[in-house]
Protein backbone atom coordinates (compact mmCIF):
# COMPACT_ATOMS: atom_id res chain seq x y z
CA UNK A 1 0.00 0.00 0.00
CA UNK A 2 1.12 3.50 -0.78
CA UNK A 3 2.01 5.52 1.92
CA UNK A 4 -0.31 8.70 0.41
CA UNK A 5 -2.78 8.32 -2.45
CA UNK A 6 -5.62 10.08 -3.27
CA UNK A 7 -9.51 9.47 -3.72
CA UNK A 8 -12.84 11.02 -5.28
CA UNK A 9 -16.01 10.52 -3.63
CA UNK A 10 -19.82 11.98 -3.02
CA UNK A 11 -20.23 13.07 0.93
CA UNK A 12 -23.70 15.49 1.40
CA UNK A 13 -24.58 15.36 -2.14
CA UNK A 14 -20.67 17.18 -2.95
CA UNK A 15 -17.88 15.37 -4.98
CA UNK A 16 -14.51 16.29 -2.84
CA UNK A 17 -11.32 14.56 -2.56
CA UNK A 18 -9.85 12.62 0.04
CA UNK A 19 -6.22 12.18 0.96
CA UNK A 20 -5.10 9.35 2.82
CA UNK A 21 -1.57 9.72 4.54
CA UNK A 22 -0.17 6.12 6.18
CA UNK A 23 0.94 7.19 9.72
CA UNK A 24 2.53 5.39 12.45
CA UNK A 25 0.57 6.13 15.94
CA UNK A 26 2.36 5.00 18.82
CA UNK A 27 0.04 2.73 20.90
CA UNK A 28 -2.41 2.13 17.78
CA UNK A 29 -1.93 -1.64 16.01
CA UNK A 30 -2.75 0.02 12.84
CA UNK A 31 -3.21 0.89 10.24
CA UNK A 32 -3.61 4.68 10.93
CA UNK A 33 -4.26 7.18 8.51
CA UNK A 34 -3.96 11.00 8.30
CA UNK A 35 -7.51 11.87 6.25
CA UNK A 36 -7.76 15.53 4.88
CA UNK A 37 -11.09 16.25 2.84
CA UNK A 38 -10.70 19.11 0.01
CA UNK A 39 -7.13 19.79 1.21
CA UNK A 40 -8.18 20.30 4.86
CA UNK A 41 -7.18 18.60 7.51
CA UNK A 42 -10.48 16.44 9.28
CA UNK A 43 -7.57 14.58 11.73
CA UNK A 44 -6.56 10.50 11.92
CA UNK A 45 -7.98 7.05 11.80
CA UNK A 46 -7.43 3.99 12.60
CA UNK A 47 -9.02 0.10 12.22
CA UNK A 48 -10.37 -1.10 15.80
CA UNK A 49 -11.02 -4.73 16.55
CA UNK A 50 -14.84 -5.16 14.57
CA UNK A 51 -11.77 -4.05 11.43
CA UNK A 52 -14.08 -0.74 11.48
CA UNK A 53 -12.19 2.97 11.23
CA UNK A 54 -12.76 4.78 14.15
CA UNK A 55 -11.91 8.74 14.56
CA UNK A 56 -8.47 9.56 17.36
CA UNK A 57 -7.65 12.32 18.83
CA UNK A 58 -9.66 15.39 18.30
CA UNK A 59 -10.49 14.44 14.47
CA UNK A 60 -13.83 16.43 13.73
CA UNK A 61 -15.16 13.86 11.01
CA UNK A 62 -19.02 14.08 10.80
CA UNK A 63 -21.07 10.57 10.06
CA UNK A 64 -21.05 10.84 6.80
CA UNK A 65 -17.26 11.32 5.99
CA UNK A 66 -16.44 8.36 8.75
CA UNK A 67 -18.97 6.15 6.34
CA UNK A 68 -16.90 7.35 3.42
CA UNK A 69 -13.93 6.72 4.87
CA UNK A 70 -14.66 3.01 5.87
CA UNK A 71 -16.44 2.23 2.39
CA UNK A 72 -13.23 3.39 0.82
CA UNK A 73 -10.29 2.06 2.69
CA UNK A 74 -12.03 -0.61 3.70
CA UNK A 75 -11.24 -3.11 0.61
CA UNK A 76 -7.42 -1.91 0.57
CA UNK A 77 -7.34 -2.80 4.41
CA UNK A 78 -8.86 -6.30 4.13
CA UNK A 79 -7.04 -8.50 5.96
Amino acid sequence: MNERFKMNCEIANKQVELQFDLKKIPGEKGPCFMVTVDGMFKGYVTKDKSGKFIQLMNSNFSENEMDQVNLLLRPLTAN
